[in-house]
């Protein structure tokens, strides 16, 4: 991953290619539904990341 990459950016759309539908929501699109759910930012990224979609960085 490149340092200008998004991290939620990338474990969103890892979401959508296994087929989770993330969405944004929120004035500041820093919610994501996800079914009934509500996650932040670092709660969707660790949902990636227990599904194996990303992987953790030094970075974090």
């Amino acid at each position: 991953m490149h340092e200008d990459d998004d991290p939620i950016l990338e474990a969103a759309a890892a979401l959508w290619a296994s087929g989770v539908r993330a969405v944004p929501i929120g004035d500041e699109l820093d919610r994501w539904q996800v079914g009934d759910l509500i996650f932040s930012d670092s709660e969707l990224w660790r949902l990636a990341a227990s599904r194996g979609l990303v992987e953790d960085g030094d970075s974090r």
